[in-house]
Formats: structure tokens, sequence, C-alpha cells
């Protein structure tokens, strides 16, 4: 099961937050190559703060991170309008029920059988986290090799602007429904058809 969390069960589990920080240097810091603060061995931004929500998978056996994804309110800062405003052709898209998603991560230290399957449980825990409290879309900023994979993933997924070149990659923004059909697309494409998110008792968003 993935489960949710937030920075506060940093204090209880430590040893997972770690590896997950430290995935996240070695993806997007060690093989994509982004331009992102790290101490050399853990990659940790300014969003990383008691308003985002961590949806994470550890192995059962070490209690180590497998695969995360964090998500932002969008009243807030955060990373689209903070940073890539210029993927927009209009306006960003915020409000209580736009989240955005970043940072999904899967550790380079999974089995390789397991990846596509880490990824798809992710995918359904976000819908699942989506439709508990009250997200209505999902803002996303990505390279265009996994932006077309969320393009041909049935989900209802708006391009909010044409990709451009930054910092020799090539991202693209979209906006993505949260409804039952996404959850049922996620059963049908994504391959991973029963629950998988374990969440403490979901706090509605006001509308």
């Amino acid at each position: 099961m993935i489960s949710h969390m937030t920075l506060a069960d940093a204090n209880t589990y430590p040893a997972l937050f770690e590896s997950m920080y430290e995935d996240r240097k070695k993806i997007f810091v060690d093989r994509l190559r982004w331009d992102l603060d790290h101490n050399g061995r853990k990659e940790v931004d300014n969003y990383d703060t008691s308003d985002a929500a961590y949806l994470i998978l550890n192995d059962s056996q070490s209690g180590l991170h497998l695969g995360s994804v964090r998500l932002l309110p969008t009243t807030k800062g955060h990373i689209l309008s903070d940073v890539f405003p210029f993927l927009c052709e209009g306006e960003v898209p915020t409000g209580n029920r736009v989240w955005e998603i970043t940072r999904l991560v899967v550790s380079p230290d999974a089995k390789r059988r397991d990846r596509l399957m880490i990824r798809n449980m992710l995918g359904r825990a976000m819908i699942e986290y989506g439709l508990a409290v009250g997200i209505d879309y999902y803002t996303c900023v990505c390279e265009m090799g996994f932006l077309s994979q969320l393009l041909a993933s049935g989900w209802h997924c708006e391009p909010l602007g044409l990709p451009q070149e930054f910092q020799g990659s090539v991202v693209g923004a979209l906006k993505i429904r949260c409804d039952g059909k996404s959850l049922t697309q996620t059963e049908d494409i994504w391959r991973y058809d029963r629950p998988v998110l374990q969440m403490r008792a979901p706090s509605k968003i006001a509308a």
C-alpha cells in the first residue's frame, strides 16, 4: 500500500524520508541533470513544507523508499507559478480544488521488473487522493518523455501551452482532470485495478 504522509511524518520515519530525498537527487539531478539545489546526497527544496502531501511506497522489509509523489496546493507558491509560468499560454490554473503534481519518482534501487508497477500504483494513488479530498484538477510540469506517457494514459489531459526548451530539456505543462472516469482509466490503461492508497481520514477541500 501507498501511504499518505506529511512533513510531520519525517520525525517518525526519518529513514524513509531520507531515502526519498536521496532518490530524488539520483533521478532529477544525477540522471536528468536538472539544476536543483542539493547537498550532494539529498534533493530538498522550498516546497517541502507542511502544506505538501506525500504519497509514498516503502519497501516492506527495509522500510526504505520505493516510489513517491509530492502534491502541492496551488493557492500558495508552487513550481508551475513560480518557475514555469511561461509554459502556460493563459493564466496559471490555481484554486482550492487545483493541486500540483511534483517530484514523481520511482527509486532507481527498485527491482527493474517492479518499476512500471510502482509508477502505475502512484498514478492510481494520486486519483484516489484527489477523489478523497475533493481535487478537481492536477497540474504538472514534466519532460517530453513522461508528458507523452501522460497524454496516452487515458486521463483527460489538457496541454496548458506548447512545450519549450528549459535547461537542455524540452518540458511542458498539463492540467489533468481528477474524477471517477480517471480512476476507471487507471484500471484499464495503467493496469492497476484495486485500491492502493492508505490515508488518514480525509479532510475535504473547501470549494
